[in-house]
């Protein structure tokens, strides 16, 4: 884009684009989708790519304002509606531009297998997992990996894959593992720790917490200050874990109500989906600038109307869709309950 075609859309952009939260839509010179985002003042942001120089800055920007050539935007009602709408819009259309609200592709899940002394595995994503017991979605294969190491350190579960564990493991020798291998431990007790296991990746971390405190204070009075240190962020990831874990179950399976300060908009969810307010997007337009439409086009007005209806309507069936919308809910209430 030259800085002709800049001035042109900034021009448009100053006319019609309003100084209120919303969400903004790039295209290219086929009507191609491009980049999603959102702002508080959506004429400022988007009146901020066309003022600067594409070959300066950080690289994505330029090669996102070399590509456009029009836009879109959706005014909303509030912040928070901006957010929702944005995660929807990205998630339905992935475009190339954005990265970081894609990241739920990388989400992995923690299975409790359907054996004598079940296993706790880190699994990725499956369409459906049928009868499975799985926990999650978690952010990332790390983060599971480090629920799956404290929970084989605290409560001595197994992570063995073996679906009846023989070979015996130094995990044992090393205070990590319960031992079902060696016998030290027999069905009915290993099931308790399973129980615990269960109930830590549901929200519940009180007993995890209890040994996680007491192996720390142990290791700060035994001078081992590097193991206590690691023990105290192990501790405070699980408080951390166990908050979250909590919110998103009720938002998931209950209803959750807040009322926001900056609108004085009251805002209700049903099992993830939003009842109110019901009003999302109070106006929208787009560039006028004439663009050689293509087969894969992006229509601004029918991807809006989807949106609304998808954050409406009944509860996507992908656990990762849910989660993403409980963490940007939360975060943006930080936990205020009605």
């Amino acid at each position: 884009m030259n800085s002709d075609h800049r001035r042109e859309l900034a021009a448009e952009v100053r006319e019609a684009v309003p100084n209120a939260p919303g969400v903004y839509a790039f295209l290219d010179a086929h009507g191609r989708l491009q980049y999603i985002g959102k702002s508080v003042n959506l004429r400022q942001r988007v009146l901020s790519y066309f003022q600067q120089d594409p070959f300066t800055g950080e690289s994505h920007i330029g090669q996102l304002i070399t590509n456009v050539r029009s836009f879109a935007w959706w005014e909303t009602r509030s912040e928070l509606l901006a957010l929702l709408l944005e995660d929807v819009l990205i998630k339905g259309h992935l475009p190339p531009l954005n990265t970081r609200q894609r990241e739920c592709e990388e989400n992995r899940y923690l299975e409790l297998t359907d054996d004598d002394y079940p296993t706790l595995l880190v699994v990725e994503h499956l369409p459906d997992f049928g009868t499975r017991e799985v926990f999650g979605p978690f952010k990332d294969k790390h983060f599971a990996g480090l629920v799956q190491d404290i929970l084989h350190e605290t409560l001595g579960v197994r992570t063995c894959r073996e679906s009846a564990p023989a070979a015996k493991c130094l995990d044992y020798d090393l205070g990590r593992c319960s031992g079902p291998c060696r016998e030290a431990v027999g069905p009915h007790d290993y099931r308790e720790l399973v129980r615990l296991t269960r109930d830590f990746l549901q929200g519940e971390p009180i007993v995890v917490l209890e040994r996680l405190e007491e192996k720390r204070d142990r290791a700060a009075n035994g001078k081992r200050f590097e193991e206590a240190a690691r023990l105290r962020d192990a501790v405070e990831t699980c408080r951390r874990f166990g908050a979250h874990q909590r919110f998103a179950n009720e938002f998931t399976a209950g209803e959750c109500r807040f009322r926001c300060t900056q609108d004085d908009v009251e805002y209700v969810f049903a099992k993830g989906a939003m009842v109110e307010p019901r009003v999302v997007v109070v106006a929208r337009g787009r560039s006028e600038r004439l663009i050689d439409e293509s087969p894969d086009s992006f229509h601004p007005e029918t991807a809006g109307r989807r949106a609304v209806a998808a954050l409406h309507g009944p509860p996507p069936s992908d656990r990762r869709v849910l989660a993403d919308r409980a963490r940007i809910v939360r975060s943006h209430f930080r936990g205020q309950y009605l």
